[in-house]
């Protein structure tokens, strides 16, 4: 891996520009050689990705040990939220407000400004699970899906991508991470990494399908889809129309107030009668 002497952001060793700021200019993250078998893996990895073999402290400050001329993501903590020493934090500052943001953020928490573009196309890392081959953080010691030890578990970089959905008149984002293998829904609640087509996460059951925006009625409660200007049953104006202007009729069944377009009833079904 190698640092972005701009912006600090982790790129693979391939890439010749950065994948969140387009500068060309890089130094090498801080690594180091397995003694066993002379595989480069990162610094903060406690067992070689190649053979297993400890990376210690022996190991950290023998004739293999690379150190990089600066830790760059340290340097750049005003923009990285939080100091970032053996594994590179996935967050970032929201530039209104300074707020921390996730990877999974599509809008600052605190303020609302739109942020998935601070970690649009990001590389992060995560490890393969030896047992059933979920991805989990690099900070993780059993595997969060399984509980199987990742002791020995090889590590994939994955990039962050977001893909936008059209409902109705919004449009809507949500984050995934990709690689070869496809993409994965990154769960906003628990980080877990679920198939697109879960609709609840695998690891704390929030529900990941971005369902039609809606909007309630403040006079009676009634669900509305989110483009309807008045409400569908006691016609309450959202946009301070008066609904008297409006040509209705009542339903003798339920009293339900439809549109003068109406032929059957859209609460109960009664077909109109004049």
């Amino acid at each position: 891996m190698k640092i972005c002497k701009n912006c600090g952001e982790l790129n693979s060793n391939d890439s010749l520009f950065c994948c969140n700021c387009g500068n060309d200019v890089f130094i090498m993250q801080e690594e180091v050689v397995c003694p066993h078998c002379g595989t480069v893996n990162d610094r903060a990895f406690k067992h070689c990705v190649n053979c297993g073999g400890a990376l210690g402290d022996d190991a950290n400050d023998g004739e293999g040990y690379v150190p990089s001329p600066v830790n760059l993501r340290e340097e750049n903590s005003d923009i990285y939220g939080g100091s970032v020493i053996s594994i590179p934090s996935e967050t970032a500052k929201c530039p209104h407000c300074g707020a921390i943001v996730p990877i999974t953020s599509i809008f600052c928490d605190k303020c609302g400004t739109a942020v998935s573009s601070l970690h649009d196309h990001r590389i992060v890392q995560r490890k393969i699970c030896p047992h059933c081959g979920r991805l989990n953080t690099l900070d993780a010691i059993y595997c969060a899906y399984c509980y199987c030890s990742l002791v020995d578990a090889e590590t994939e970089e994955l990039q962050v991508i977001h893909e936008s959905q059209n409902l109705g008149d919004l449009t809507v984002k949500q984050a995934f991470l990709e690689n070869a293998a496809g993409k994965k829904i990154i769960c906003p609640n628990c980080g877990a990494l679920n198939n697109p087509d879960e609709a609840f996460c695998v690891q704390c059951g929030l529900k990941l399908e971005i369902e039609i925006p809606k909007k309630y009625c403040p006079v009676c409660g009634t669900e509305n889809p989110a483009e309807n200007a008045f409400c569908t049953k006691c016609r309450y104006s959202f946009d301070g129309v008066e609904p008297d202007s409006i040509e209705k009729w009542v339903c003798p069944v339920c009293e339900h107030a439809n549109s003068k377009e109406d032929i059957f009833c859209s609460n109960c079904g009664q077909k109109r009668t004049k």
